[in-house]
């Protein structure tokens, strides 16, 4: 009676090993993709978000482009120097109808600011990527072609 229960407790065991490694394998996701190959280009319905007469032709790939609350937002690679590549995106967004309003740069991250009119419009924050050479860029931009939200104003006073 003993060594009927021993092998079913072993069996017990077993089964559960077994269901364990099959789970993990199904729970594991491998990462298919290295942070440090080649930047893919973001898709032309992305890069048509771009404000009219902004090229990152000159800095580097766009990966990605997206429009929320006002803004478009920007993000690319560039192997540039930073000091070079602060210039370019400086040059890129001004022939974009935004206007300089200054930039900071320590060497490892720099930041370049935008107005359009007497309004803050935006800025471009380069980074050190993880990967040997290779800079990130964030630009969010105030989108001048975004409509502000309708607001109905009381016509009475309370």
């Amino acid at each position: 009676m003993e060594r009927l229960r021993r092998r079913r407790r072993v069996w017990v065991v077993a089964a559960a090993v077994a269901a364990l490694v099959v789970g993990a394998k199904f729970l594991v996701v491998d990462d298919p993709s290295n942070p440090c190959e080649a930047a893919s280009t973001a898709p032309p319905a992305e890069t048509a978000l771009l404000p009219a007469g902004l090229s990152f032709d000159q800095i580097g790939t766009v990966t990605r482009v997206r429009r929320s609350s006002g803004h478009v937002i920007v993000q690319a690679v560039t192997t540039k120097p930073i000091d070079e590549v602060t210039v370019l995106i400086q040059d890129a967004v001004t022939a974009a109808g935004y206007r300089p309003a200054g930039m900071d740069n320590e060497g490892f991250e720099a930041e370049v600011f935008f107005t359009t009119g007497s309004y803050a419009a935006g800025q471009a924050r380069v980074r050190q990527s993880p990967c040997e050479g290779r800079w990130d860029i964030d630009l969010v931009l105030l989108d001048r072609d975004a409509r502000p939200a309708r607001t109905t104003l009381p016509t009475t006073v309370p």
